[in-house]
């Protein structure tokens, strides 16, 4: 039993980091003709559809101070701070097991029992915080729950081994100091009599409250970016950098005014459209559309490649990252417009283009430069972005 709980969250957890890897891996393709049927077959139900969004923002900075310093800094410091602590801890379990002592109960082991497993969910929910897929939120709560099961099924054996470990246990709390999660769940489930009965009621309402949480925050990340709907145009502007309405309306009907900007989207009769306002040396322009660049971080070793990697864990290291990743504020823009679909690839009102089944598909990429916008090229994209026919964030 305990070798398939520990498989199943092991598993979960390369799960919530395999599109982490992915977008930085060298072999993105390679991965992505795996891991993108699965994407394609959700997006193919409404019912599943709402999974592939995203509920946080990725591609967009937005006027939220919060929202910034969860995505900029403490997502970034959860990750890095829950692998040193699950490294710690690591060395620490197996030297005792090394030297044939009791239970680890000192270090970390003397606040809380399980620092191992709550040091793996302080990571997971950094990398959660940089790729906000609500797909990998839901793998993350499953291996949540697979960790307090696979807890408690190990403290039945420790406890069997080591009698000693039943008081350090009652003492010393699960995943926090003090045992709050404890004590709460006394309060709210002590009352029903079966354990078992009360452990799910508690998940039922954790899976609620965390869903329910997640499309609150997206809500909130949509009304916190800027964004200008254009209904006579059918098109949603969305501006990468905090920008004033008239300044991105200037944009936007600059580059729809061009005769090739206008002919690739009326080749698309009755679509509703989003126009995404890129600073010219955006560094994640692939997300949108393929335009030919190569987005991978591991393409070549250098001392810049491995310092841009190890500021995802520590961002003091790499102070320049997100203006390296969001490009910088400007008048240069590539204005790329995509038809927004929901499943079925049946069309939705420009009024809906944020709904949680829309998915992007690239059109045409107008290049706008100068104080007072004048198109100077555009691009007639692939049908993709760089990983592929898969739902990639709007915001």
């Amino acid at each position: 039993m305990k070798k398939v709980l520990k498989w199943l969250a092991s598993a979960l957890y390369g799960l919530v980091m395999i599109e982490v890897v992915i977008m930085i891996s060298p072999f993105a393709f390679y991965w992505y003709s795996l891991y993108a049927p699965t994407l394609q077959g959700l997006h193919r139900w409404r019912a599943t559809a709402w999974m592939e969004s995203f509920f946080l923002p990725h591609s967009v900075i937005t006027t939220s101070s919060f929202l910034e310093f969860l995505r900029w800094q403490f997502g970034s410091w959860a990750f890095g701070l829950g692998l040193l602590g699950a490294l710690v801890c690591g060395v620490q379990v197996y030297a005792t097991k090394l030297l044939k002592r009791k239970a680890a109960t000192g270090w970390m082991y003397a606040y809380i029992r399980h620092p191992f497993y709550a040091s793996l969910a302080v990571a997971g929910f950094g990398l959660l915080t940089i790729w906000p897929r609500i797909i990998i939120l839901v793998l993350y709560l499953g291996m949540l729950f697979l960790y307090y099961f696979l807890a408690r099924f190990e403290e039945k054996q420790v406890e069997a081994a080591h009698p000693e470990y039943a008081a350090y246990r009652r003492r010393t709390g699960m995943f926090l100091p003090g045992n709050p999660g404890g004590k709460l769940f006394h309060v709210m489930f002590g009352w029903i009599p079966s354990r078992g009965l009360a452990l799910t009621a508690s998940s039922a309402v954790i899976i609620v409250l965390v869903i329910g949480g997640a499309l609150a925050l997206r809500r909130y990340t949509i009304g916190h970016s800027s964004t200008e709907l254009m209904l006579a145009d059918r098109t949603m502007a969305i501006a990468i950098w905090p920008t004033p309405p008239e300044k991105i309306q200037q944009v936007v009907s600059a580059a729809l005014q061009d005769d090739r900007v206008r002919a690739a989207l009326e080749k698309e009769p009755g679509a509703a459209f989003t126009a995404h306002l890129l600073p010219r040396d955006y560094g994640m322009v692939n997300m949108f559309a393929d335009v030919g660049t190569d987005h991978r971080m591991f393409s070549k070793v250098s001392i810049r490649r491995l310092t841009s990697v190890v500021g995802f864990a520590v961002p003091s290291v790499d102070p320049h990252r997100k203006n390296r990743i969001m490009g910088t504020p400007q008048d240069d823009y590539k204005v790329i417009f995509s038809r927004v679909d929901e499943p079925g690839n049946s069309q939705l009102p420009v009024s809906k283009v944020t709904d949680l089944s829309a998915k992007m598909t690239p059109i045409v990429i107008a290049n706008v430069g100068g104080a007072s916008p004048v198109v100077e090229s555009v691009l007639i994209p692939p049908r993709r972005s760089f990983w592929g026919d898969i739902t990639m964030p709007m915001f």
